[in-house]
């Protein structure tokens, strides 16, 4: 897969996240151009988690907490690792999001 499709597969699970339904989501951090150009793919990830993050049980937080260790890595290591490790953190968000019953947000 493509670096701008793997970009663009994180961008729509976070947007998902976060119920955001415009294009240029929180002023272009949770963007396929912040992704992929500016390496920015934990903090899109930990920022979709915050909101489930806040709202959890110490329980509830621990899939959390295994998420974003498991992909703190992300800010700095080589080219072909962040993008194999950004998809594989877009696929994991998307379970996760489906396990919480986080539907994708309407457009009018």
């Amino acid at each position: 897969m493509f670096s701008q499709q793997i970009a663009i597969k994180l961008e729509i699970v976070a947007k998902r996240a976060l119920n955001i339904q415009d294009k240029d989501g929180m002023a272009g951090v949770v963007s396929t151009n912040f992704i992929e150009n500016e390496k920015g793919a934990f903090t899109v990830l930990c920022t979709a988690l915050a909101p489930y993050y806040l709202n959890a049980t110490k329980e509830e937080r621990i899939p959390l907490d295994s998420i974003i260790e498991r992909y703190r890595h992300l800010q700095d290591c080589g080219i072909e690792e962040y993008f194999k490790s950004t998809d594989r953190a877009a696929e994991e968000l998307t379970l996760l999001l489906n396990h919480l019953g986080v539907w994708s947000p309407k457009s009018d």
